[in-house]
């Protein structure tokens, strides 16, 4: 019992200064009240989850995206809906996504709703999100083996050659939470795929170049 009042203390520090809880000390005091017969601490799980969300909304906010001709590239987020509907419909039930012909197509469907008045006549391939989505930092490409590729590689490259992608386990834990899934998959369409996003983006480029010229004036 006092190993579990100490993990409680640890844990209602980092609430009141705002840190979040590691899904290791959250899965400890799970483990805790389960030996001593407590009632599991709701509000330490949703905090975890609140926390977890706020990191990942950040994160994604600032996913590095090419801008082509004056066009933002949307694959990436696109590709992160696809991962999304993914789990919800059940095709992927463990934290590895191997580049599937179900994964292509439901991205491809994705990339057809949401890049509208396209300078380009085809959408993205799915390989390019896939490979570049790693410089981000939550999704990491587990190899069959060593062999060194370019910067670009194929798709037929990366099925012969990388088992499955894979989140950061704590972005995984989250998406677990039908509720918190949805609530990601709607700040993604809402801050990345949306007219509004993009128009506000455009703004606070032209207000940044009125501001250079001012400067140099």
């Amino acid at each position: 019992m006092e190993e579990l009042d100490k993990a409680y203390e640890t844990a209602e520090m980092l609430k009141a200064l705002d840190l979040p809880i590691s899904k290791d000390q959250l899965e400890n005091i799970e483990r805790l009240e389960k030996e001593n017969g407590r009632i599991p601490r709701e509000d330490l799980r949703f905090y975890f989850y609140e926390k977890c969300y706020a990191n990942y909304t950040k994160r994604i906010l600032n996913i590095r995206q090419a801008k082509i001709r004056g066009e933002v590239i949307v694959a990436k987020p696109v590709l992160l809906l696809a991962i999304i509907d993914s789990i919800e419909s059940k095709e992927f039930c463990n934290n590895e996504f191997p580049l599937t012909e179900w994964l292509e197509k439901r991205y491809l469907v994705l990339m057809n709703k949401y890049v509208k008045n396209s300078l380009f006549d085809k959408p993205t391939d799915i390989s390019n999100p896939f490979w570049h989505l790693q410089s981000d930092g939550f999704w990491h490409l587990q190899y069959i083996d060593n062999i060194q590729v370019g910067l670009n590689p194929s798709k037929r490259w990366l099925k012969d050659h990388v088992k499955f992608a894979s989140f950061d386990e704590d972005l995984w834990i989250l998406l677990q939470s039908k509720v918190w899934r949805m609530q990601l998959r709607n700040y993604i369409i809402e801050h990345k795929l949306t007219d509004g996003a993009w128009s506000g983006r455009m703004v606070a480029e032209s207000l940044s170049i009125i501001a250079a010229l001012l400067l140099a004036a």
